[in-house]
């Protein structure tokens, strides 16, 4: 048995937390803040193994200036002077390549089954409950030229076996008879799936807390002490110094400033989204999680309301909320489904969260090289709910010496 001190309280923290507790190790969860306050609060709560494709991709470059410089497009760049924007943006430009694509898309389809499965393996056990469904995903498209990029990502879907389709209007109308949608069609992602990401850590979090799991909140670490190429201790702002056998960073886009103290260099941008949840309607009486392709927007059905997220906003580590941001959200929203006529008071729960983006579109997930008991988890950008199960898994083996299930090595922390 190892003392284990995971440092973030977010997707990855959490269930790498689960997952080593259960191999039977001693496990401490240091959170600056309370659990689950940032990416893994207010997110769409998708898992999407249809997103095979790397975030930087051709379709980026296509946009080019036209978005990336438009502050109510879904992806805004903020202009200003920082040599370490300057040069993600110069990495992030030069995988933005079909090359990239391919070479990564069978990596990005197996970790995300490998996470799916993982998920519904955690829904089956008896450890805690939460709110897993297998809904599929709807990419629902307003224009002929999008339409048609779907139907080539349906292909391509199928030809590395993920169970995907086009369906028309009235196919549409059959998979959910009590609603209408302002669209042409839609792909169907068959195997994409969805939590509520917050009610799930706070269901792990109850559990690990009844099995002797000790969590730290409010706990912010200002130094980290390494002796003879080994973290010693921990310490945070009130000087109180923690000691462990092996340390796991899953700290978000936070993780490039810190990894610098160890050698590493992880380029990562904050991707400001905004979130909010609006109560279920007569509008809103579906059930299947849809992204609206033109608008970039998440809508996620849950019981008694739907969250919808949206926007890539490169703007350091503001995390401020942007109220143009919300509004255009909403308006997309109003305008995809029939009916529905969001009005700012039934906006609530407005959240802004900081996604960590790696320049090519993949996480860093791995064992340091030089800092011999030290473990690094972060960089999923968009996708770090959908992978947070097969995270977890995979930073449990890694510290604990196992081989992982799947090969890593698209993850390696010195790629860079």
């Amino acid at each position: 048995m190892k003392n284990i001190a995971i440092i973030g309280g977010g997707i990855s923290g959490i269930l790498s937390a689960y997952f080593l507790h259960k191999s039977g190790n001693k496990v401490a969860v240091y959170e600056e803040n309370t659990v689950a306050k940032g990416c893994s609060y207010g997110n769409a709560g998708l898992i999407v193994p249809s997103h095979f494709e790397t975030l930087s991709n051709p379709g980026v470059i296509k946009q080019g200036l036209k978005w990336m410089l438009n502050p109510n497009s879904p992806f805004f760049l903020k202009p200003r002077f920082d040599l370490d924007l300057i040069k993600w943006i110069y990495k992030f430009n030069s995988f933005c390549t079909q090359k990239h694509v391919e070479e990564n898309k069978y990596f990005l389809r197996d970790i995300s089954l490998y996470s799916l499965n993982l998920y519904k393996k955690l829904q089956k056990s008896e450890d805690f409950d939460f709110d897993f469904k297998n809904y599929g995903l709807l990419m629902m498209c307003k224009e002929e030229k999008t339409l048609k990029e779907e139907e080539h990502l349906v292909k391509e879907a199928n030809k590395i076996g993920l169970d995907a389709k086009i369906l028309g209007k009235e196919a549409l109308k059959k998979l959910e008879p009590n609603a209408s949608f302002d669209v042409l069609g839609a792909a169907y992602y068959k195997d994409d799936s969805r939590v509520q990401p917050y009610d799930l850590i706070m269901a792990i979090k109850a559990f690990l807390e009844k099995e002797g799991v000790v969590f730290h909140e409010n706990c912010k670490i200002k130094d980290i002490n390494i002796n003879n190429s080994k973290i010693d201790s921990i310490v945070d702002e009130n000087s109180n110094l923690y000691r462990a056998d092996e340390f796991v960073f899953t700290t978000g886009v936070y993780t490039f400033d810190i990894a610098k103290k160890f050698g590493l260099n992880l380029p990562m941008q904050g991707g400001k989204g905004f979130s909010f949840k609006v109560d279920k309607n007569s509008a809103l009486n579906f059930s299947t999680p849809m992204i609206l392709a033109e608008e970039k927007v998440a809508v996620t059905p849950y019981d008694s309301y739907v969250r919808f997220a949206g926007t890539m906003m490169i703007s350091g580590y503001d995390s401020s909320i942007s109220e143009r941001r919300v509004n255009n959200i909403r308006k997309a929203a109003n305008s995809y489904i029939n009916g529905l006529d969001i009005q700012n008071d039934q906006i609530k729960d407005i959240w802004a969260g900081l996604r960590p983006c790696s320049p090519d579109g993949l996480p860093f997930v791995g064992k340091s090289k030089t800092i011999s008991n030290l473990t690094v988890a972060t960089g999923h950008a968009m996708i770090g709910v959908s992978l947070g199960a097969a995270t977890g898994k995979i930073v449990s083996n890694l510290v604990n010496g196992e081989k992982t299930d799947i090969d890593i090595e698209k993850m390696n922390l010195y790629r860079f």
